[in-house]
């Protein structure tokens, strides 16, 4: 299909988007903690790469990927951020279906917990209710990098954690040599630092089976950061849920398992009945 010009700009003067779309129904994207990784504005190839990975869902949707704001404060939590994108919804956008996307998994959480009013229907990817005790280490490391200003190699070891096969071996070693060319260039460093703060600090397992709309826990059971245990662990407390596993993916399910991510996701949206687990 033809994918429509997509509609870029800022929400509220403080929150970049991009708007693709001119379904009846709404799916507000909430991205992963890579949005903190970049300048802040979708200029014309971004937002004709949003437009693209969301490109099956339009005849249906209309969808928002909305970021958050620069320049975060020091000790941001995630519950904050879910304040914020409560008001993107009720001042800009409407209620609509939540897609979010690992630390936009949490926020979705967050917010359908405090503000079920304003979510349909919600979908958890590559997310859990907190993060594996295994990667803590990782995401310090992680955050020890962005203090020094290491952004290519904290792209290049998310890239690891996201993929398979060949590409796990491939695509860092393009970050670490061709990409230093165009390295990540936040426009505030320290929004890096705040969201992994946020998701060091998170655990909602005391709030899971309060959680009210219905919602779709998604991702692979080779995550280093959600695994198939914090999955299953998600899914079983919310009190309305449906999972889908992804055998042998890691955390870039939602873009390795492209095509079956899609078809889960929109299947669950438009409450169609749920298929064998993956």
């Amino acid at each position: 299909m033809r994918v429509p010009r997509p509609e870029t700009g800022q929400l509220a003067g403080q929150f970049p988007y991009v708007r693709v779309g001119d379904g009846p129904k709404t799916v507000l994207v909430i991205p992963g903690i890579g949005d903190a990784m970049f300048d802040g504005e979708y200029g014309r190839p971004g937002a004709m790469g949003v437009a693209v990975q969301f490109r099956r869902f339009l005849e249906e949707y209309t969808v928002y990927v909305v970021s958050r704001p620069r320049g975060l404060p020091e000790g941001t939590s995630i519950r904050e951020l879910a304040q914020n994108y409560a008001h993107v919804l009720e001042r800009h956008v409407e209620p609509a279906s939540v897609l979010g996307i690992s630390m936009g998994g949490l926020i979705g959480q967050e917010l359908a917990y405090e503000r079920p009013d304003l979510v349909d229907r919600l979908v958890v990817a590559v997310a859990g209710c907190r993060l594996a005790a295994e990667s803590v280490r990782v995401l310090r490391r992680l955050r020890r990098y962005g203090v020094e200003g290491r952004w290519t190699e904290i792209r290049s070891a998310f890239l690891e954690a996201m993929y398979t096969g060949w590409r796990r071996q491939l695509y860092p070693r393009l970050s670490r040599t061709v990409g230093r060319i165009r390295p990540p260039a936040p426009a505030d460093p320290d929004d890096f630092l705040h969201s992994v703060d946020a998701v060091l600090e998170y655990d909602a397992t005391d709030r899971l089976a309060r959680i009210e709309p219905r919602t779709l826990v998604i991702g692979g059971d080779d995550d280093p950061f959600f695994p198939e245990r914090i999955l299953r662990e998600t899914h079983d407390e919310l009190p309305d849920a449906q999972l889908a596993m992804f055998r042998g993916a890691r955390h870039g399910a939602f873009l390795e398992r492209k095509e079956a991510f899609d078809d889960w996701v929109r299947q669950f949206l438009a409450g169609e009945p749920a298929r064998a687990r993956s």
